[in-house]
């Protein structure tokens, strides 16, 4: 999350390429022989390391491009669009920090968005929590007038602001993770706050009641986020919730800034905190199982997570992303604990063997090859790292695919893996936005507002900047991603959030191609079976999917699963894995729909 400012300093020279004429540079030879390998391919090359880094060459494993193979992409778009539609979908408002120039250190990560169908129309709607006035902020004029938002979506792309739709108010709010924990079809609500969680049970009229105490989920201090998964496979969604550090109003340290005013804190300046596991127990209470389970042995500074199943053993595994630490990646051991193998499995460090600011994080199947993939967001001069999964053992392929090259200026917060061009592969999008507003003070290439990025990925797996897809004006300090198809015309659209400013629903005006929508419904009635996989064959080649819980930063996307078809009409067959184990599969699937499955 935050590093303070003397220590805003490049990490390392930008990586060269290697020359295409010498071969490729596998990815084993990073897993073999490390940095070095990488390293002295660059020299062999006669890459001089002062020279900028110029276009990446590509993996030497074969990185399936469903958009070359799958379809016939002759006369299908290579460049994506997105437009900046906020006001007039009616989201234009000033999603306050609730700051008051005090610099309090929770500021820095607020706030997000989270997506989902709030009143059981089909529809994905969106909330925004309301960090509030904390401290001395308290009184100030227009906090106590903060409050959280939902907006509904009439399907074609217009929200308008439910009334009344929760019965309590939150703490200082950061983030909402939905999930449907009581098996009743109506998605549920738990909003990640400072100074306490909440939860809010679906009454499935687009009201919410908050049933935090009856339930036995609530969470003090510093929360950042969570995840809903169902780790012990009963058919009931548990929950995980991150916390990041032992900070409150009365540890509050006040640090000075480059001008000698008042500033936050470097994040080590306070105790790292424990997570938290709570079990469902199938009457609307959970238990805390954190010990028990083994699930936050040490104490992190937890910024997202992701709910995967990274070694594909049929039992969901838990990424997450640590700030200023070493990443987690909690393996599923089927016996009710977990067991933390991120070292053992290569995606605890970047690139240079070092723990990095570590704070939004991605998961997909971005090579094709049948496992899922991961990517987290960074502080400047950090490359957003990209570990390639090989069954189960991860390699940075960052700056063999492109991606550390384009993201060094910038600090991030959401990302996504976003099939922006309905081609079948997986684009990225990165919500930047710097922590520390003087920043440019003391690093003056560096900015405080930033602009987003979408970068696309080629033929050879490499990912290249769509500098003209994003609106350009939309420079501002961003925070949380999420995306959905919020105008029902089967583009991802994408919403960003930003610190102290408006949203931004970038609508996604691509050239039309062929997709597929796919909403889930498990055999207990969970609206949001999260872990269920999809796999769309198409062409010969195969797309998978899931439905997923958690990561980008601050807040969940629509639970769905969405295939680009490029020119394809239908899918020959698409099979639908769920956590109990069993397999659907439904053959000559048309395009262009909305499909609703149903755990048989």
């Amino acid at each position: 999350m935050t590093h303070s400012e003397m220590n805003f300093s490049a990490r390392g020279v930008p990586p060269c390429r290697a020359s295409h004429s010498k071969g490729r540079v596998r990815s084993d030879v990073l897993r073999k022989f490390g940095l070095l390998g990488i390293i002295l391919a660059a020299m062999a090359s006669g890459c001089d390391p002062k020279t900028p880094s110029a276009p990446p060459i590509a993996p030497d494993k074969p990185l399936t491009n469903v958009a070359t193979t799958a379809t016939d992409t002759e006369n299908l778009p290579m460049n994506a669009k997105y437009t900046d539609t906020t006001k007039a979908a009616g989201l234009d408002f000033i999603q306050s920090d609730g700051s008051c120039g005090m610099r309090y250190f929770v500021e820095q990560v607020a706030a997000g968005a989270t997506v989902f169908d709030a009143n059981g129309d089909g529809f994905p709607d969106v909330y925004f929590p309301a960090p509030k006035g904390i401290g001395v902020c308290t009184n100030k004029p227009g906090m106590q007038e903060l409050r959280q938002r939902l907006y509904l979506n009439d399907g074609k792309g217009k929200f308008t602001l439910k009334a009344n739709a929760f019965d309590t108010e939150t703490a200082y709010g950061i983030t909402g993770v939905a999930g449907d924990y009581d098996n009743d079809g109506k998605i549920d609500l738990y909003v990640a706050c400072f100074g306490g969680n909440t939860l809010y049970r679906n009454n499935g009229n687009g009201t919410f009641t908050d049933v935090t105490k009856k339930a036995g989920v609530a969470v003090g201090g510093f929360s950042t986020g969570g995840v809903w998964f169902d780790y012990d496979g009963d058919g009931k969604l548990d929950l995980y919730a991150l916390r990041y550090c032992e900070w409150s109003i009365e540890t509050d340290i006040a640090c000075p800034g480059p001008n000698g005013q008042r500033d936050s804190c470097h994040p080590t300046t306070y105790t790292s905190a424990r997570n938290k596991l709570f079990r469902n127990n199938g009457n609307g209470t959970f238990s805390d199982v954190t010990e028990k389970s083994k699930s936050a042995v040490e104490k992190r500074r937890g910024l997202s997570a992701i709910a995967l199943d990274f070694d594909n053993d049929g039992k969901l595994d838990l990424f997450v992303a640590n700030d200023l630490g070493p990443n987690s990646l909690l393996q599923n051991k089927g016996d009710g604990t977990f067991e933390d193998v991120a070292s053992q499995q290569n995606v605890a460090l970047g690139e240079m063997g070092q723990s990095q600011a570590n704070m939004g994080s991605a998961m997909g199947d971005y090579d094709g090859d049948g496992d899922f993939d991961v990517i987290v967001t960074t502080f400047a001069n950090e490359p957003y790292t990209l570990y390639q999964n090989d069954n189960g053992y991860f390699s940075d392929v960052s700056t063999l695919t492109g991606i550390a090259q384009a993201t060094r200026p910038y600090l991030g917060f959401g990302v996504l893996f976003t099939d922006s061009r309905n081609l079948g592969t997986l684009d990225l999008f990165f919500a930047n936005g710097h922590i520390f507003p003087s920043v440019a003070k003391t690093t003056p290439a560096a900015t405080y507002k930033q602009p987003n990025q979408l970068l696309l990925k080629g033929a050879k797996g490499v990912y290249s900047e769509a500098k003209d897809a994003l609106p350009k004006e939309d420079v501002r300090v961003h925070r949380g991603a999420c995306q959905a198809d919020f105008d029902g015309d089967g583009r991802m659209d994408i919403l960003a959030t930003a610190t102290n400013d408006r949203p931004t629903l970038l609508h996604n005006e691509t050239p039309q191609a062929n997709w597929l929508i796919i909403r889930c419904v498990d055999k207990h009635g969970c609206a949001t079976p999260i872990g269920t996989r999809g796999t769309a064959t198409i062409g010969g080649k195969k797309l998978l999917r899931q439905i997923i819980g958690g990561a980008s930063y601050a807040g969940d996307s629509d639970f769905i699963l969405h295939y680009g078809l490029g020119t394809a009409a239908e899918v020959a067959e698409l099979e639908i894995k769920w956590l109990s184990g069993k397999t659907q599969i439904l053959k000559n699937v048309k395009a262009n729909q909305v499909l609703t499955v149903k755990e048989n």
